[in-house]
C-alpha cells in the first residue's frame, strides 16, 4: 500500500452529494491527491455513474488520477453531522498503517479557496480550527457557566480559554494532536446523557445548554486543548472574504437556491460561497447538466446586476 500524507472525510445523505462533488473539485483544484472519505447514508450519487458498491455498502471510486473518494456507508440513526467524532476515528482506524498524518473534517458545505498545502502547514501548529459567525461568546457567558458545570459531574475541569466559539465544519488534526479527536467524541457520549439521540438541528434555542450539539462539543475540546491554531471569521467568508474557504452554511445550499426570485421578492442577493459553488461543478466531477450550468451561472449574474440597482448594499 502506498504511503498518504493527509485524508480528508465529509458525510452527506440525500441532495447533499452535490455539496461533496463541489468539494471534491475544489480540492482537486486546491492540489489535493488522496483519498476523500465520504461517509454516507442512503444511496450514492449519480455522478458516479455504474461504479458497484460492495457487501457492506462501500465503494471506492477514481475521481480522477491521485485522486478518489471512498464512500463508507454509514450505519448511525442519528444525524450524520453528529457523526464527525466517529468518521475521523474510521479515518484513523483506515489509514493509520499507511502512514498517515493529517485528517481533515470538512462540511460538504465547504468549497476549498486556498492552495491545500496551506492546509497541511497550518495543521502542524495545534488542531485547525475556523472562528463561528456566532462568535465571540465569552468566557462568563451563562452557556459556557453551564457547561462548566454539566461537565464537572463527569470529573471534566472545564475552564474556557477565550472568547471565540469556534464553527463545526473544518476541523484539521494532525497525528501529534490525534487525542483531541478522542477527547470530542467522549465529550458528545457524556452530552448524550442530555440531548438523548441526536437526530435534529439544534435543540430548542440558543439558550439551550446543547443546542448545537457536537459543535459546543467541539468547542469544549477546544477549550481543554492547548495546542490549537484558530484563524477568524473570513477563513469561511463569514461577514468578509476570506483566501481560504467558503461554507455555504444555513438551511438553503447553492444548488438549492432560485437567485432571480430571491433577488425579486426578498432582496436576497447571491452570496460568495453561491459563486464558488457553481465554479466548482463541472470537473473532474460533473455534477449538474451543462444546461443546469449555464442557467444557475446566467441567474447568478442577473441577480448581481439587480441587486446593484435595486438593493441596498449588503453591510
Amino acid at each position: 500500500m502506498s504511503a498518504v500524507k493527509s485524508v480528508i472525510c465529509t458525510v452527506f445523505e440525500r441532495d447533499y452529494h452535490h455539496g461533496v462533488g463541489a468539494l471534491a473539485n475544489s480540492l482537486y483544484a486546491a492540489g489535493f491527491r488522496g483519498d476523500l472519505y465520504a461517509g454516507y447514508r442512503g444511496t450514492l450519487p449519480p455522478w458516479i455513474g455504474d461504479a458497484t458498491p460492495d457487501a457492506s455498502g462501500n465503494l471506492e471510486w477514481e475521481v480522477a488520477p491521485g485522486f478518489q473518494i471512498y464512500f463508507a456507508k454509514q450505519a448511525t440513526d442519528e444525524m450524520l453531522a453528529y457523526a464527525k467524532p466517529e468518521l475521523i476515528r474510521q479515518v484513523w482506524k483506515r489509514y493509520e498503517a499507511r502512514g498517515m498524518e493529517n485528517v481533515f473534517y470538512i462540511d460538504c458545505d465547504i468549497v476549498i479557496k486556498a492552495k491545500w498545502h496551506h492546509f497541511e502547514d497550518w495543521a502542524q501548529w495545534g488542531v485547525a480550527l475556523c472562528e463561528d459567525m456566532n462568535s465571540p461568546l465569552p468566557v462568563t457567558h451563562p452557556l459556557r457557566k453551564q457547561w462548566q458545570q454539566y461537565y464537572a459531574g463527569f470529573g471534566i475541569a472545564y475552564t474556557p480559554q477565550d472568547s471565540t466559539y469556534v464553527n463545526g465544519g473544518f476541523v484539521g488534526i494532525n497525528k501529534k494532536y490525534r487525542a483531541f479527536s478522542e477527547l470530542w467524541e467522549q465529550l458528545q457520549v457524556y452530552m448524550k446523557q442530555y440531548t438523548g439521540k441526536q437526530e435534529s438541528i439544534g435543540i430548542a434555542d440558543r439558550w439551550n445548554m446543547f443546542h448545537f450539539m457536537d459543535q459546543d462539543a467541539l468547542n469544549i475540546a477546544k477549550d481543554l486543548t492547548p495546542e490549537v491554531s484558530i484563524m477568524g471569521r473570513e477563513a469561511m467568508d463569514f461577514g468578509r472574504l476570506g483566501q481560504v474557504m467558503s461554507h455555504a452554511a444555513g438551511r438553503r445550499k447553492p444548488w438549492h437556491k432560485n437567485y432571480v426570485k430571491n433577488i425579486l421578492i426578498n432582496g436576497s442577493r447571491p452570496s460568495n460561497t453561491d459563486k464558488v459553488y457553481w465554479h466548482h461543478v463541472e470537473t473532474p466531477i460533473r455534477i449538474h447538466s451543462a444546461a443546469t450550468v449555464r442557467k444557475k451561472r446566467f441567474a447568478l449574474k442577473a441577480a448581481a446586476l439587480i441587486g446593484r440597482f435595486f438593493t441596498r448594499p449588503l453591510a
